[in-house]
């Protein structure tokens, strides 16, 4: 019971993430606005799989998939046009040096919502036609049990600070597409993500050598003391991501 009170509890904090991210501009998807970048060309964006494209034409035109950036209201199509998502017809993983079995692989469970992949959507000469391509630069292999991410998508990684006790700025949260906001928490809870125990290690590990990504919420964090004083914040992970290897 307790672990469908946070599914729960998750999901209203996803909802209202929504609806501040309609209200609020994004950098770099909003027509005119670019995001606080040391150079003009602005980053490229995180995408998820809303759903399978299964429209009835032919390729290129249909098939594949329907994406979005992560905590944006809108995303930019390969047209340039924003939309609350839009069509890509395959990945382009050139740049990760994949074969097309590691693709296919990826792919799989990149159409059913259980990864990431941080790219730019563009048109793509396909055969006698011009089709809607999401060029990968990035990877991220979802490790929870959950059917779907619930939750504000983030960069974790650690800070390097150790203290003696809470609060303690251990972690560095960064919300992804939207690079000017950072954070620090205590510490991370995979437990909601319903991952297997050899993933949370793997996660640990990985944290140890660089960021990791994430979506879930950001709750106070208690710490003892006969008043129940909250100190420090965690945060409690709906799903995690780890470099994807197929």
């Amino acid at each position: 019971m307790s672990h469908i009170r946070t599914l729960v509890a998750l999901a209203a904090i996803a909802l209202s993430a929504s609806v501040h991210a309609q209200s609020t501009p994004t950098p770099g998807t909003e027509p005119g606005q670019q995001p606080p970048t040391a150079v003009s060309t602005p980053a490229e964006p995180y995408f998820i799989v809303t759903r399978i494209d299964a429209r009835k034409c032919a390729y290129p035109l249909c098939g594949g998939y329907f994406v979005k950036a992560v905590n944006s209201a809108l995303t930019r199509c390969a047209d340039g046009k924003l939309a609350r998502e839009c069509h890509a017809v395959e990945l382009d993983t050139r740049a990760l040096g994949w074969s097309d079995e590691q693709r296919t692989k990826f792919e799989a469970s990149f159409g059913q919502g259980k990864a990431l992949v941080k790219g730019a959507l563009e048109p793509q000469p396909r055969g006698f036609y011009t089709g809607e391509v999401l060029r990968v630069a990035e990877a991220w292999q979802g490790q929870g049990g959950n059917k779907r991410p619930l939750g504000t998508f983030y960069s974790l990684k650690s800070t390097g600070i150790v203290c003696i006790k809470a609060p303690c700025p251990s972690f560095s949260l960064s919300t992804l597409n939207r690079p000017a906001t950072e954070r620090t928490i205590d510490m991370p809870d995979f437990t909601p993500a319903r991952a297997s125990e050899e993933a949370v290690q793997a996660a640990w590990s990985a944290l140890e050598q660089g960021p990791i990504l994430a979506a879930g919420a950001v709750v106070p964090l208690p710490a003892g003391g006969p008043q129940g004083t909250v100190y420090g914040q965690k945060l409690l992970a709906s799903e995690f991501y780890l470099p994807a290897k197929p």
